[in-house]
Order: structure tokens, then C-alpha cells, then sequence
């Protein structure tokens, strides 16, 4: 089967990104037809407002913090098997604040009908779909890199980004490490639930990214979030629901660590907890390790189906 991704509405989706409008002008500037998505609070009611936007029976949307580095690709023939022509195709995208390369904010072809029906994040039916749509539509990962991901033009966007992964990198299936194997200690459980490539990039998350402006508020989001959820029965829900993470910022995160020498301490204090009950092995990494790390890395990839309802 051929979707003609030339023929498919694009959909840019932006809420409060700062790069968002520099983003949606170099996108418009490669694919004239593009339609933005603006204000709409809630990730399963801006997706929906996409789906209702677009007219075509696939739609391709692209989230506002990513710049797409091939957008011929958009205009060209995309073969799939007969079978997996209900999928979301999610294409890898590069994050420039780790050098990561994964589904996390990459370019998606939806079938409109799936936009149109969603029911995940703050509208979840069933608990598995609150944090992501991987586990609750058929999802299909892309190992190709389409584009890169650009979230820490901001302290705001840098921790939200960070502390959101630190949180999604402990469940698999929607479902927690610790509850999935609640007789195993949390340090086995969450390897053995969230697998290899999680595993890895969760580290990543922890350690990498001290040579990019703000990136140790990204290291440091991911690590509390992380040990929130890991270690103090965090709920993990909570990260879909923008008020709640607005409030967080505002009265939580900034009077407690905005000062940035407080903020390294707690930083290494995650870090050594995060090593000591979960095992980690998370390191400290400065600017110039991590830029190497970024030069040599090239991590796991994952290909195929991702989810069957």
C-alpha cells in the first residue's frame, strides 16, 4: 500500500514553545501547505483539533520544538504492508540537547481517523494511555531521522522536556516498572520492564547535555522526575496535565532550585540516589564529555510495531 505523503495535510502543533514560531516559518518556508495547530491545551485535544483541521485520510503532524531536516520526504510515496495502514509511523528525531535518536517528538503519519478518536493523556479511557499514545493506538517506530529536536531555548522548556522523560522512562505498556514486578527490587524491576533501550537512553537523559545552554535544567528535570517516580510514588499522570506542571514550575521548582549552585547540589544528589537504589550508574558529565559523548554515541534503535490493541 502507498500513502502519498505529498497529498497529506501537515499539521504543526504548538502550545507555549518559544521556538515555535521560528520553527513553523522554516517549516512553511519547505512545505508551503503546512497548517498550524496553536493554544490548544491538552495533548489529546490538540491532536484531536489536528485531526479536525486536516481533511486528508493521513495527516502528518510535527510538534513545535522540531525542525525538520528532510522535508522532501514529505513530499514523497511512503510504502507499507496492508496490514499496518492503521498505524501512526513515528520517525525517529535527533535531540540535539543529548544526541539521542528516537520516537520522542519525531514526525508521525496518523490515519485521521485515529486523530479524530483519541482518547489518551488527559482524556485517557484506560490508565496505560495517560502519559503516551504509543501504548493505546497501533504505533509503528521509523528508524529514520526526519528531524531534530530543539527543547532547551528556555529553563521552562529544558526542565519540562527533561523531567517528562524522567518519568516516561519508567513505565512500558503505560504500565510501571514497580507494579508490573512488584516483588522485585526497583533497581531489577526497571530494566527488566522497560528493556535495553529504554534502560539506556533513561541514563542518557540522567547525564548528558552540559555543553548545550540550559541543558542542566534538562539533566536535572530528568533525574527528579525519575526518582519522583521510581522513589516517592510520584503520579505519573500528572505529567499530561499542563496546570499541574505550570504550578509545579512555579511554585515548586524555581523558589527551591532556581539558583543554579542549589540546583548542581540537588542535581548530584538525584544523581547519587538514582545510582545507590536504582542502580543507574548515571555519571557527572561537563561540557566537554558530553560533547564527545554526542560525537561518538550511536545508540540502540527500535523498528517495527509498538503497540497492538
Amino acid at each position: 500500500m502507498i500513502i502519498n505523503l505529498g497529498e497529506c495535510d501537515v499539521i504543526f502543533l504548538s502550545f507555549d514553545e518559544p521556538n515555535a514560531d521560528q520553527n513553523f516559518e522554516h517549516l512553511s518556508s519547505e512545505i508551503p501547505r503546512a497548517k498550524r495547530v496553536h493554544g490548544v491545551k491538552g495533548f489529546d485535544a490538540a491532536h484531536r483539533r489536528a485531526g479536525e483541521t486536516a481533511q486528508t485520510p493521513h495527516v502528518v503532524t510535527i510538534d513545535a520544538d522540531n525542525v525538520v531536516q528532510d522535508p522532501a520526504f514529505l513530499n514523497n510515496k511512503f510504502a507499507v504492508s496492508a496490514r499496518d495502514l492503521g498505524s501512526v509511523f513515528s520517525f525517529s528525531a535527533r535531540n540535539t540537547l543529548n544526541g539521542l535518536e528516537y520516537g520522542n517528538g519525531g514526525v508521525k503519519i496518523w490515519p485521521r481517523d485515529t486523530l479524530l478518536s483519541l482518547r489518551t493523556h488527559e482524556n485517557a479511557g484506560r490508565s496505560e494511555g495517560a502519559v503516551d499514545f504509543c501504548w493505546t493506538v497501533p504505533y509503528y517506530q521509523v528508524n529514520r531521522v526526519l528531524s531534530e529536536v530543539w527543547m532547551t531555548a528556555t529553563p521552562a522548556q529544558a526542565f519540562r522536556g527533561g523531567f517528562r522523560e524522567g518519568v516516561k522512562f519508567n513505565l512500558a505498556d503505560g504500565v510501571l516498572a514497580y507494579t508490573a514486578f512488584p516483588d522485585l527490587p526497583r533497581a531489577e524491576a526497571l530494566p527488566r520492564h522497560i528493556g535495553a533501550s529504554n534502560y539506556e537512553r533513561l541514563r542518557v537523559w540522567c547525564s548528558v547535555g552540559a555543553d548545550v545552554p540550559n541543558g542542566d535544567w534538562a539533566i536535572f528535570g530528568a533525574r527528579l522526575g525519575c526518582a519522583m517516580t521510581a522513589l516517592d510514588n510520584f503520579d505519573h499522570a500528572l505529567v499530561a496535565d499542563y496546570r499541574w506542571f505550570s504550578e509545579f514550575w512555579q511554585t515548586k521548582v524555581l523558589p527551591t532550585w532556581g539558583n543554579a549552585r542549589v540546583r548542581s547540589r540537588m542535581k548530584t544528589k538525584l544523581g547519587q540516589r538514582l545510582n545507590e537504589e536504582l542502580g543507574l550508574s548515571i555519571a557527572e558529565l561537563d561540557s566537554e564529555a558530553s560533547a564527545f559523548f554526542k560525537s561518538a554515541y550511536r545508540g540502540r534503535r527500535a523498528f517495527g510495531p509498538m503497540a497492538v490493541v
